[in-house]
């Protein structure tokens, strides 16, 4: 079972995210996913350049994030990496 029943929640823990780092001083984390949330328009293209945001705030700012945002994090990269990868 995916952690969003919808692609409303999934778009709701993505602004929730970008909203909480913001508040947390992490504007540079946010801006990337940002950018990447940007990108999205329903096409595979879109979902891999989110999906490549994500993987860049995992690896340059995941150590800095508290223990819920990572896995707020990781649930949102499992869900865009499932959409971009399913045929």
């Amino acid at each position: 079972m995916t952690p969003f029943q919808s692609n409303q929640d999934f778009f709701r823990a993505v602004d929730d995210l970008m909203a909480k780092l913001d508040v947390d001083g992490h504007r540079q984390a946010a801006d990337e996913l940002r950018e990447g949330y940007s990108c999205l328009n329903g096409l595979t293209d879109g979902g891999a350049l989110f999906l490549e945001s994500i993987e860049k705030v995992r690896k340059t700012h995941a150590a800095l994030l508290s223990p819920d945002d990572r896995r707020a994090l990781e649930a949102i990269r499992a869900a865009a990496r499932k959409a971009v990868h399913r045929r």
